[in-house]
């Protein structure tokens, strides 16, 4: 039996993840204090302050090295689901363009957020504390909704509804965790940061640029033709992927002004020409 698309009015995502807000800061609170001493066992000084918190507090190395291995899980937890959206899409009633296109996209970014994960985030978070980025139980994004059904259709809902979702927090990943870690980077000046700093600029942004333009190509292929209705959802949609991190939520405005002009070319979202099987 088909799993129905995500349900707008089944849950508050948003209102979870605020209930859940006093125990992660609680967390980490905790994690902070493991840091100073993995930092200090590896010859790094924890205590430099080098920007500010989420809470507007100072915050020093140690804290910065706790949020690493928070983006570092977010990136790698973004893996799975785009591996089975690749597959998702090949199962849908779209275009057969569309269809190309899209698995090709969501197949490379797959193996583009595991690097994220662990070659550029991972690796930075081992370097200063000598540990694996482990994800917490409640840390993560479920792939369930992912898998195809028998109704063609409803899978090509089920495509929308999960690139609307993958492309509000890519474009919160763009517009705030990068900005904030490359700024980070610059006040520590450590030889690790300055590093991670060089593979952000060089590798992290431009793959990132791009699964913002796969987000955009779907509201212009598909969603922007079926009518208000789905032209709305897609921007709720877009708002969950935010609400996950009780983050600021896309003004429509911002929405309507990222989905206007042109629509991106397979080129454009794979940054190379697609394969000429294809």
């Amino acid at each position: 039996m088909t799993e129905p698309a995500i349900d707008l009015g089944e849950i508050d995502v948003r209102a979870m993840a605020e209930a859940a807000m006093p125990a992660r800061t609680a967390r980490v609170k905790r994690d902070r204090e493991t840091a100073r001493g993995r930092l200090e066992d590896r010859g790094i000084d924890p205590n430099p302050v080098i920007g500010t918190d989420a809470w507007g507090e100072p915050l020093t190395v140690a804290g910065f090295y706790v949020v690493l291995r928070r983006i570092a899980v977010t990136e790698k937890a973004g893996q799975d689901p785009t591996y089975d959206g690749s597959r998702l899409v090949l199962e849908t009633n779209l275009p057969q363009r569309v269809k190309d296109t899209m698995f090709v996209a969501l197949n490379q970014q797959s193996a583009e957020e595991a690097v994220h994960g662990d070659k550029v985030f991972g690796a930075a978070y081992f370097e200063m504390g000598g540990a694996a980025p482990t994800p917490y139980d409640d840390e993560g994004f479920g792939s369930g909704l992912n898998k195809p059904g028998p109704d063609k259709a409803a899978n090509g809902d089920r495509l929308c509804d999960m690139m609307a979702a993958i492309g509000g927090i890519e474009t919160l990943a763009m517009r705030n965790a990068f900005p904030f870690v490359l700024e980070c980077c610059e006040k520590w000046n450590h030889p690790i940061g300055n590093a991670l700093a060089r593979q952000i600029q060089e590798t992290v942004r431009p793959e990132e640029s791009r699964h913002i333009l796969s987000w955009r190509y779907v509201f212009r292929e598909v969603v922007a033709e079926r009518g208000q209705a789905a032209i709305d959802r897609y921007f709720q949609l877009s708002n969950l992927g935010r609400d996950l991190f009780v983050a600021d939520r896309m003004p429509r405005t911002e929405f309507d002004r990222m989905m206007s002009g042109s629509t991106p070319s397979a080129e454009h979202l794979l940054g190379r020409p697609m394969p000429t099987s294809v």
